[in-house]
């Protein structure tokens, strides 16, 4: 078969959907592998994991290990786990992969397991990733109380009874297609039909695991946050790599043609080596944003001021937090004409566009000139909330609003974007297919991203409010870390928690000057209730409607002036409209005072990145002793490290992280700088 007649070959790993149509031609004869994998075998998905680092007695750590003849495992090997669960026979399958670290024998059982990382083929992931062919993602589920960097945290131990075998897998942080099966030709060569080329590279070629997907368990089993990402170049070896390309095709040495097919959601692809890139790529259809590393340098440039645009900017919330957090806000979105009129009186300097979010960008803009370092975007939440438990008259739009953020990302392409939703969509059962394809729209708009379910009080709102927020970053710019925690009970050394006196503590100044105001202006109920002590949080949520909350007397409900302090609107600001579509404004706001926090860390984060503090890869645990450590250092002789990698398998590699041997004695120190604590940072306050 020659390359000008290819054999096309559909690289989706699945029955169903539209699928990617990918050109394998002929080359070296690449034979399959000694055993053709039945669908009958499979994994126990739910194998018990051991605590992962030192090897203690009676456990010792074997170089290598004999499982059959012709089968010798050693560390560093990707291995095949044979699958228990039931699927169709009618399919491809398979059971789950570990890349392995250690072997352990247990002495006195004479047990041997392998401890190493988890992988799992991305059709078996959810909707979080494409389910390309033999495309593999790294699932690391670690307790949230664990400190230790998660490839450490995140082994797991499979005795090795439940090896089927060994399969060639390679570790990138290479963007899709690069390093896949479809580079290594050969493929089709024992192939007589696409059904059984198919059967051949998905039982027998190479493996790619490029993506991580790490779940941070809370104490009850259920997931806290989480870090959805590409591999990073140290994690993988290349220590000198420059950020990873947003899009497919960009690297340096080599080009991936995509030919345009009749079919938009089909691409035929090629590869071809750099000269021939010159000859026959068109100029306008590649984006290189791949450069250099930087040159760091230990004193900080002055004077820079990021923009921010707001996207269902409604009232501001999230604007006027930027501005508190020191970020040119340029522009807001928002299709309510009253809250966009609103949004206006308060941010003046920015652009308000009353326009729906799915026409974006805005009648007489191109995105181009809408372009933003940071980006923030909060989709209506009402259909994915708890509290909806009817069908509302806007049901399908707000439904259909999440499913912009993956196009305006592609269209803005902010260096950060931040998104604030209910929490409900992550964890109802029922939305969390549409939230794992919103981490899905993002991956795909060339971002890493990490989430969180935040209780808001501990960020000093009034009430115990628990909102989902999701912090992504453009590759090639590092990752900011959410907000440090800045309240807790008392004992904890943190601020003491706000409450309803200490939100109010303004108009109590005020006295009957609030009264002028037109959005305070108290009205007794028809029948009291029963009173309550202000030094307390709000008995229920914020709502477009004021939700049951009522004022602590029992006499009367909170005016919407009231209800913006309590989500830690300033005083002065404005809204628009009757009380009640105030009070609405209020309600679908974010708390400012939550979105500075945020920001100060993403504008920390970007400040010591471009002042070259920083790499897009860099542990942001601590930015203020980043920038404490690194300007020491910048005045002693620098020695560059030995570089390890953690997937190399070597014992240096492991002794890096806090893994022991037999012959190595040295235990995992807790305080290591090896270790990466993902969801910690701090706040500077100006």
């Amino acid at each position: 078969m020659s390359a000008s007649n290819p054999f096309y070959v559909l690289d989706y790993d699945s029955d169903s959907d539209e699928p990617t149509v990918a050109s394998i031609e002929s080359g070296p004869a690449l034979g399959p592998s000694s055993q053709y994998y039945s669908a009958s075998h499979s994994y126990r998905r739910d194998t018990k994991p051991r605590s992962s680092g030192s090897v203690l007695s009676p456990d010792v750590e074997l170089e290598t290990y004999r499982l059959r003849p012709g089968l010798v495992i050693e560390p560093g090997d990707t291995v095949e786990l044979i699958d228990h669960s039931e699927q169709d026979a009618a399919g491809n399958h398979s059971g789950d992969f570990l890349q392995v670290k250690q072997i352990i024998k247990d002495l006195s059982t004479d047990e041997v397991r392998l401890r190493g990382l988890p992988l799992r083929r991305t059709k078996y992931v959810g909707q979080v990733f494409d389910w390309r062919l033999n495309e593999l993602a790294m699932v690391l589920q670690v307790s949230a109380d664990d400190d230790r960097n998660p490839l450490v945290a995140g082994l797991k131990d499979v005795v090795v009874d439940e090896v089927f075998g060994k399969r060639e897998c390679v570790f990138t942080h290479k963007c899709y297609p690069l390093q896949s099966w479809q580079i290594q030709p050969g493929w089709n060569r024992y192939s007589t039909s696409k059904a059984q080329a198919i059967r051949n590279v998905f039982y027998n070629g190479p493996l790619c695991c490029r993506v991580v997907y790490i779940r941070f368990m809370n104490r009850n089993g259920k997931d806290a946050s989480g870090v959805v990402r590409h591999l990073y170049g140290v994690e993988v070896g290349n220590t000198d790599a420059a950020p990873s390309p947003t899009r497919p095709g960009l690297s340096q040495e080599h080009s991936l043609i995509i030919e345009d097919d009749e079919d938009e959601d089909a691409v035929i692809v090629s590869e071809v080596l750099q000269s021939e890139r010159k000859r026959r790529a068109r100029a306008d259809s590649v984006e290189v944003i791949e450069s250099p590393p930087k040159r760091r340098s230990p004193l900080p440039i002055k004077g820079v001021r990021y923009t921010f645009g707001d996207v269902f900017c409604g009232v501001g919330g999230a604007s006027q937090g930027a501005v508190q957090a020191g970020l040119h806000v340029c522009w807001g979105l928002d299709n309510d004409e009253d809250a966009i009129t609103a949004y206006h009186l308060n941010h003046g300097g920015a652009l308000p566009f009353c326009e729906n979010a799915h026409k974006f960008s805005p009648r007489g803009f191109c995105a181009k000139d809408l372009h933003v370092d940071i980006l923030h975007l909060s989709p209506p939440c009402c259909y994915w909330s708890p509290a909806h438990t009817h069908e509302g008259p806007n049901d399908q739009a707000n439904y259909e609003a999440i499913y912009t953020v993956g196009p305006i990302l592609r269209a803005i392409k902010p260096r950060v974007a931040t998104l604030e939703q209910t929490f409900g969509l992550m964890t109802h059962e029922q939305h969390q297919k549409n939230f794992k394809m919103l981490l899905n729209d993002i991956g795909q708009a060339g971002y890493d991203l990490r989430y969180k379910i935040q209780d808001m009080s501990k960020l000093g709102l009034v009430q115990r409010r628990k909102r989902l927020l999701i912090i992504a970053a453009r590759r090639g710019t590092p990752l900011p870390p959410f907000p440090e925690e800045t309240h807790g009970e008392p004992g904890s050394g943190l601020k003491p928690f706000t409450f309803i006196k200490d939100a109010l503590r303004v108009m109590e100044r005020l006295g009957p000057r609030a009264s002028d105001d037109p959005y305070h202006q108290p009205k007794p109920m028809a029948s009291a209730k029963t009173p309550y002590d202000p030094r307390s949080f709000l008995k229920g949520c914020i709502t477009t409607g004021g939700g049951d909350n009522y004022h602590f007397s029992g006499k009367r409900r909170y005016t919407p002036r009231e209800m913006a302090l309590f989500q830690s609107f300033p005083y002065e600001y404005q809204f628009s409209g009757r009380p009640s579509q105030a009070m609405k404004q209020v309600g679908n706001a974010f708390p400012p005072g939550i979105a500075e926090a945020m920001y100060r860390t993403i504008r920390m984060t970007l400040e010591a990145y471009d002042d070259g503090l920083i790499g897009a890869e860099d542990d942001l645990t601590d930015l203020e002793g980043i920038f404490a450590q690194l300007r020491l250092a910048s005045t002693r002789p620098s020695v560059p490290p030995t570089p390890h990698t953690f997937f190399d398998g070597s014992s240096d590699a492991r002794a890096s992280v806090g893994i022991t041997t037999a012959k190595n004695e040295k235990t995992h120190d807790a305080d290591s700088d090896d270790d990466e604590v993902v969801f910690l940072g701090s706040t500077r306050r100006n």
